[in-house]
């Protein structure tokens, strides 16, 4: 998911924007294949652009016209829309809500126990586990809420005990600065080569939740962690909140 601001004059509803999807993978070997040939010179068998994966040209995979006007006025402030090279998109288009807090929030946690739902026949294998952290949208004029992801984690390979690397988000993308009380969720998931990956558990918080839950006791205590529970309420593991703050 992607989050940005911008400017809607209201009296011009027709404000139009063009999204277009690239691909990643095939984009960061174009750029590399660039950097080469600038340091290097161009060497017999380099191809550019390079071809996509579907076979088009360069690192285009479609992209779809909407204006915001439109968009603001959907049911949820969200719709489905088709791209030109085939596939879907997924657009959300909400005024922005503005509060005074400003800055950076700085956060830092690591897994605990987390449930190995992947072992295989001989006990060997182990999850590879990464969590979201996602911010919670209400449409009250539609009575409609969501969760927006705002930050996704590394995923570490074969492990119960996760420790993913420390992070910063400006806390407009993370709670339209309006930190204390807004609600937040963290969810565990486990990273899959092939297919989709697995949701594991989840926890709702807030800023001033995740303050109050770090730890006193190092990186393996277990006495102020955050429960994640699956959909029965099966306690999966446990989350180590080693740093939580805002900085100005």
């Amino acid at each position: 998911m992607t989050i940005f601001t911008l400017e809607h004059d209201e009296s011009k509803d027709w404000t139009p924007l063009r999204i277009t999807i690239h691909d990643g993978i095939a984009e960061n070997a174009f750029h590399r294949a660039k950097e080469n040939i600038s340091r290097n010179g161009s060497q017999p068998n380099t191809v550019l652009p390079l071809p996509s994966r579907s076979g088009r040209e360069g690192t285009k995979m479609g992209e779809v016209d909407v204006k915001v006007g439109g968009g603001l006025r959907m049911d949820g402030q969200e719709t489905k829309l088709a791209l030109n090279e085939g596939g879907s998109l997924f657009v959300h288009i909400t005024k922005s809500q503005q509060g005074s807090d400003t800055g950076m929030f700085t956060c830092h946690i690591r897994g605990l126990d987390i449930k190995n739902i992947e072992s295989g026949l001989l006990g060997l294998r182990a999850i590879d586990p990464y969590f979201e952290l996602s911010k919670k949208f209400v449409d009250p004029d539609h009575g409609i809420s969501r969760w927006h992801v705002v930050y996704r984690s590394e995923h570490i390979l074969n492990s119960i005990n996760p420790y993913w690397n420390p992070f910063e988000i400006d806390v407009d993308r993370l709670c339209n600065g309006d930190c204390p009380g807004k609600e937040l969720k963290i969810a565990v998931w486990d990273h899959e080569n092939w297919g989709e990956d697995r949701w594991l558990a989840e926890v709702e918080v807030s800023v001033a939740e995740l303050q109050k839950s770090v730890t006193k006791g190092g990186n393996a205590s277990r006495d102020n962690a955050l429960r994640v529970e699956d959909a029965n309420e099966e306690v999966m593991g446990l989350l180590v909140v080693l740093k939580a703050g805002v900085i100005a």
